[in-house]
């Protein structure tokens, strides 16, 4: 007789470990692993620095390394999606392997990170997810009101810049990570099966500021990806939590509307770049770029030109496509990736590459579906991966996908961690 999947939640103790400080240090760990960039900006903002590779090798792999030594479990039954995960990492390698080297050192050694986060989470389980969640919670509540701070000063210094987004620490994309931390700090928020009302008012009241410094910086796709990510959250969340998701989703459209107002000038000419159009014809023997004239300063027709690149260049890839980053050397776009991670694969890794990330995340995501509808900790982990896969659709780029790898491994480690015993299946002693 089937069980309702409600009662297939495991009950396994939180964290393996002696206490609390254990469960705070993976909080706190898988905050920093899913949010570098929001981290490094601060670190070397703060401490007067354009940036060291070195540095942010060294966080990307502690972070890594201590969420995989955290969680760490000996017995992991393989499911389908760890196939998928491993013939994808084969397919690199023999795209990489046939096309010899088409990109730098740095870029090679972070697609390792990038790729090793998906192992490290891979052991991440539903307890050390429900045990760590409100470290997780304080340490991202931190970074996002120092992001909000630093931000809200460069937006103050740079208010008539014709850049729009502010550049905070020198950087001109931290807006884009401090909206991202706050964008995962909101869905661990309405994820906790915890919202009441009062708390609904507190939590408003307190991401409210931040959303609207962020929506003044002219941040958008991020917005849209925390718009469509809560909708996925309100249809997996029981009909008393809803409501409340629903209000923190409309004070985020309130915030947003009043950070635009408060640069209408701007904010209307960014918008008037989005709207514009390229001229050009398109030719059939170099990519569409080629043929167009695009505006810098429009983000939105350079993403659309690169998006046509990499349609004209996937039939050409072959099954394990150009090599890393060799999309740049035929796009005349010069120094820019697609911006987009599955076209970015299947153009790089071939048809089969771009194939395997694809089934890789839809059988990663589907399968952790029908717990997330009971279980809060499924809920936060699977609408955190909604949230980054929808950014990876404007902002990916394989090499940086660390995130998208580590909740992809997140998914699959608490859906197996989540389920009643199955018959047997291949398990690897590690």
């Amino acid at each position: 007789m089937s069980l309702p999947v409600g009662k297939l939640i495991s009950t396994t103790p939180a964290i393996q470990s002696n206490g609390g400080p254990r469960q705070v240090a993976f909080g706190v760990a898988l905050a920093c692993l899913v949010a570098p960039h929001s981290v490094l900006v601060l670190f070397y903002g703060l401490t007067g620095s354009s940036g060291n590779s070195l540095v942010t090798a060294a966080l990307l792999v502690i972070a890594t390394a201590a969420v995989a030594l955290l969680c760490f479990r000996r017995d992991i039954v393989l499911l389908p999606a760890d196939y998928l995960f491993v013939a994808l990492v084969l397919c690199i390698l023999s795209s990489s392997a046939y096309n010899g080297w088409t990109s730098n050192a740095k870029e090679y050694a972070l697609i390792v990170l990038s790729l090793a986060a998906y192992p490290a989470c891979r052991f991440v389980s539903r307890a050390d997810i429900a045990a760590g969640r409100d470290a997780f919670i304080w340490m991202a509540g931190a970074v996002v009101v120092l992001g909000s701070v630093v931000t809200a000063v460069a937006l103050w210094q740079q208010w008539n810049d014709q850049h729009g987004k502010p550049y905070v620490f020198g950087f001109d994309a931290a807006g884009i990570y401090f909206l991202g931390s706050l964008c995962l700090l909101i869905i661990a928020l309405v994820t906790s099966g915890r919202l009441t009302l009062r708390r609904t008012a507190v939590v408003s009241s307190l991401i409210f500021l931040p959303a609207a410094i962020f929506a003044a910086s002219l941040v958008r796709f991020t917005f849209i990806a925390l718009a469509g990510t809560l909708c996925l959250t309100a249809l997996l969340s029981g009909v008393r939590q809803r409501k409340y998701v629903v209000i923190i989703a409309g004070v985020v459209l309130v915030a947003i509307a009043a950070g635009l107002l408060a640069r209408y000038d701007q904010a209307r000419l960014f918008a008037g770049y989005t709207i514009e159009r390229s001229p050009g014809a398109i030719g059939l023997e170099k990519p569409p770029s080629c043929y167009l004239t695009v505006n810098p300063r429009n983000s939105i027709a350079i993403r659309k030109a690169l998006v046509q690149d990499a349609l004209f260049l996937i039939p050409r890839s072959g099954w394990i496509g150009t090599g890393l980053d060799s999309f740049m050397n035929f796009s005349c776009i010069k120094l820019t990736e697609v911006h987009n991670s599955v076209l970015q694969a299947a153009v790089e890794f071939g048809w089969l590459g771009g194939s395997l990330l694809l089934a890789l995340i839809v059988v990663a995501a589907t399968s952790l579906f029908p717990l997330a509808r009971y279980d809060d900790a499924s809920r936060f982990v699977l609408c955190g991966l909604a949230f980054v896969v929808l950014l990876s659709l404007a902002h990916g780029r394989v090499s940086r996908d660390g995130v998208l790898f580590a909740l992809l491994g997140c998914v699959v480690g608490l859906k197996e961690t989540s389920r009643a015993p199955a018959p047997a299946r291949s398990t690897v002693v590690v």
